[in-house]
């Protein structure tokens, strides 16, 4: 039986515990535990046992996100591999295997071979840092960045020979780069740390925008049947974790969302 998960940026403006009890009484199998979230529970005195505790049998998926990866000076890389450190840490005690990471800005005015250096060597940097935890980093191509495309993250994934770096597979992200869903269907499935089920509207600017991304799953543009079907061909047989990100539905009573959100992501899944 596929588990399904919960990013839990679906439902912003909650907590640590109310995530968790949403998440349980709506029958998601797993997780994802949005970092500010995390750090905000951390921040008022509470402990990771106390987290642990509170998760009971809830599997704790991902951890969403490390601080973007392209910083390009020292002591924004310095406190980039503590946070790493830190959150690997974190990730070990709730048992959680995943660590996702994104390039955001910064590479963006580069020449794509000095962006490709410096992202492979950060992510061996990192890669390094979180494989005494056991903890793998799932590389999230983002469609507003220079690494949007599915080939562009193989080769910069590939390039780092680290066993633990992977690919978060976003529906969204990798349609809205015009990437095929044949091309994702001949991913290898051990490369993939997760999966986020997501659908956006028609896009309102000239480039995309999270803004786009206000829709429930199935009400968008995105053919979402034919990403399911995709990822399905890979082998892949983790979670499949659905995320929003919009204003309008931030405002809906969050266990009501939630409980919406997982019956369109099993109808997706049952087709």
């Amino acid at each position: 039986m596929e588990l399904l998960g919960l990013h839990t940026g679906c439902i912003l403006h909650t907590n640590m515990l109310t995530d968790i009890r949403i998440v349980k009484a709506t029958g998601f199998d797993a997780i994802e535990i949005l970092v500010p979230k995390l750090e905000r529970y951390l921040t008022a005195g509470y402990r990771v046992d106390d987290l642990a505790a509170g998760l009971g049998t809830t599997k704790v998926n991902m951890l969403n996100r490390l601080p973007s990866i392209d910083g390009l000076e020292s002591e924004s890389m310095r406190e980039l591999y503590r946070d790493c450190e830190r959150l690997c840490e974190v990730a070990q005690a709730l048992n959680c295997r995943n660590l996702q990471v994104v390039a955001l800005t910064a590479y963006q005015e580069l020449p794509w071979a000095e962006a490709r250096t410096r992202a492979v060597r950060t992510l061996q940097e990192l890669a390094d840092i979180a494989a005494p935890f056991g903890v793998r980093l799932g590389f999230e191509p983002v469609v507003f960045t220079p690494f949007r495309s599915l080939a562009s993250v193989l080769e910069i994934i590939g390039a780092t020979e680290r066993d633990n770096v992977g690919i978060v597979v976003d529906t969204f992200h990798h349609w809205a780069a015009g990437d095929s869903w044949d091309e994702l269907a001949r991913l290898d499935a051990s490369l993939i740390a997760s999966v986020h089920i997501s659908d956006a509207m028609a896009k309102k600017g000239e480039e995309w925008h999270d803004n786009d991304r206000d829709v429930l799953p199935g009400d968008g543009v995105i053919p979402l049947q034919e990403g399911i079907a995709a990822i399905r061909n890979t082998g892949y047989d983790g979670v499949w974790a659905v995320e929003i990100l919009g204003p309008s539905h931030w405002e809906w009573d969050p266990a009501v969302l939630a409980g919406e959100l997982r019956r369109r992501v099993e109808r997706l899944l049952a087709g």
